[in-house]
């Protein structure tokens, strides 16, 4: 049975597809021997961009890897993991300095700000830009269990419900009715306030649902982008759905509550760049990706070419820097904004992203020590360099303290719906 058979025949089972890495070694093998084949060179261009050494692969396997994600929207669970868990360190990082101008968080930590997490009782704290994260995640979980294949408008109303379970632990007297409760609720630690977002509140707190074209307010607040990661991670898996897809569904779930252009479109730009990064792109191709995905889906949008505007500048000044340019990291993100509004979160990850592609610890560290939405900041960025770094590439100093780590986890491999022959026990 060749790859593609051992596809179908898992299809419309009700089970998660099962692929085969010795079938994709098999087919990489015999496509190699036709004479042309311009998707193989970008197989075989991922050897000198990422080491699959690393990874303890052998080149084979990792050119295999490469297959299952192109082929048949294979996502590692170690990116589903590293990214929902990389983007709470960032989170639980920034939240003790959220909103400090840079001057009192070098003065209360030192000359290079906060760099580790501040414990209580020995767990690092998330902010509200995790919880509701969670419960996007919760969301997704929830289509794919009442709908056989949820549609876009099906993904976005279950999102929409579980946000209301979330406003409903925030706010004690706020009745659920008719909406269906969500496991989430039994988690007593995301019952806790932790600085919630005053636009989520209140949009929530309306009872409408904010839609793109019936916009709920003229915000343009990070309370958007922040939560919509799993997104990207759970929906690049479907069958069916391209990357614009997703995006613009991405796009709608932050227009639940933030109704100005530039409040959806960067959670659009955010979910691109990750389904690039989750198909196994390199940084720049998946930026490259996601600033065209954007394009196609806001042809005609002025905000839209401001947000790609203040991304290209962010990349920019990151590679700048690579080619001998040195700046200190405050002074490049004094000129991308504070991240309060969603482009500038989406621009100072980007910066903080591609300055330390390969460091996870120095990029969020970078990402909360600014004056600033710091929690945001750093959480995007963990999202984006954990999606592509991987959990095993994060330090275990920074993973095991932080609170619901279990919880994100078991999230996670609900999230995985794909799976390798090889992860199969």
């Amino acid at each position: 049975m060749d790859s593609d058979a051992l596809v179908r025949a898992m299809q419309g089972k009700g089970e998660r597809m099962i692929i085969d890495l010795e079938e994709c070694k098999q087919a990489l093998y015999s496509a190699s021997l036709a004479k042309s084949n311009p998707a193989l060179r970008m197989f075989f261009a991922n050897l000198n961009v990422k080491d699959g050494d690393m990874d303890g692969y052998t080149d084979e396997e990792y050119l295999a890897l490469c297959y299952a994600k192109q082929a048949y929207r294979y996502v590692e669970l170690d990116a589903i993991k590293g990214c929902l868990i990389g983007g709470a360190i960032g989170d639980a990082l920034g939240f003790p300095v959220e909103f400090f101008e840079d001057c009192d968080i070098f003065k209360r930590y030192g000359e290079f700000g906060i760099t580790e997490l501040e414990l209580c009782n020995g767990i690092a704290h998330i902010s509200d830009d995790t919880q509701m994260t969670l419960f996007t995640a919760d969301g997704l979980l929830s289509a794919a269990e009442r709908y056989k294949n949820p549609t876009a408008d099906e993904y976005v109303q279950c999102i929409y419900e579980s946000y209301l379970n979330w406003l409903s632990t925030q706010e004690k007297t706020f009745d659920l009715k008719d909406v269906p409760r969500s496991a989430l609720l039994q988690v007593k630690e995301l019952h806790s306030q932790r600085a919630p977002g005053t636009t989520c509140l209140m949009a929530l707190r309306s009872g409408n649902c904010g839609t793109l074209t019936d916009t709920i307010n003229n915000s343009k607040g990070c309370g958007g982008i922040m939560r919509i990661a799993p997104i990207a991670l759970y929906l690049r898996q479907m069958e069916g759905l391209t990357t614009q897809d997703v995006a613009l569904i991405a796009a709608r779930a932050a227009a639940i509550t933030h109704g100005h252009e530039l409040g959806y479109i960067p959670a659009a730009y955010l979910a691109a760049l990750l389904c690039g990064i989750l198909k196994g792109d390199a940084l720049y191709r998946a930026n490259r990706f996601a600033e065209a995905t954007v394009r196609k889906l806001f042809p005609d949008s002025v905000e839209a070419e401001a947000c790609l505007a203040l991304a290209t500048q962010a990349v920019d000044l990151a590679i700048s820097q690579e080619d001998g340019e040195e700046m200190d990291d405050l002074d490049a993100i004094r000129q991308l904004g504070r991240g309060a509004v969603a482009e500038e979160t989406l621009a100072i990850a980007l910066y903080c992203s591609f300055k330390y592609s390969e460091d996870f610890e120095n990029a969020v560290i970078a990402a909360a020590n600014h004056s600033g939405d710091s929690d945001s900041t750093a959480a995007v960025t963990g999202n984006i360099l954990g999606a592509y770094l991987g959990l095993r590439r994060i330090p275990q100093k920074f993973i095991q303290p932080i609170e619901l780590k279990d919880v994100m986890l078991d999230l996670a491999e609900k999230m995985h719906v794909n799976k390798l022959s090889t992860e199969i026990k």
